[in-house]
């Protein structure tokens, strides 16, 4: 294998194995943040500190805020188009029979789909409460 092959499979390699990365760290954020929540309401109970359910409440509503469905929707959305701009932007050429910019297209959904589902949440959860 010649240098010009090893740099198409290790550039898409690198490239997706970086976003899987990146999700595994947010993931990991928002787990250490929910365990965090977690460990202040036990060490307020161990120590019998009065901790109604309006407490609670508020800073649950800080840590868990129903508006995040809105900004996370907005943000794939954004991701997906992003995606999409750039390969349209971008003129990659066709290598036999596969076409970077359709295999873009293709990744572009996935955020869009998750973006628009995140929206209709933040709506139902609107109507719902409202």
């Amino acid at each position: 294998m010649n240098g010009q092959e090893w740099a198409e499979i290790l550039v898409p390699l690198i490239v997706f194995s970086a976003l899987v990365a990146l999700m595994a760290l947010f993931l990991l954020y928002k787990y250490k943040k929910k365990k965090l929540f977690l460990q202040m309401v036990e060490r307020s109970l161990q120590q019998q500190a009065p901790l109604t359910p309006e407490t609670i409440r508020e800073v649950a509503q800080h840590f868990f805020a129903a508006n995040r469905d809105v900004r996370k929707g907005i943000f794939l959305l954004v991701t997906a188009f992003s995606i999409l701009a750039f390969s349209q932007l971008a003129d990659f050429r066709k290598n036999d029979n596969l076409d970077l910019n359709d295999a873009l297209n293709g990744i572009a959904i996935l955020p869009g789909l998750l973006g628009l589902a995140f929206l209709l949440l933040a709506l139902l959860d609107r109507k719902r409460s409202g």
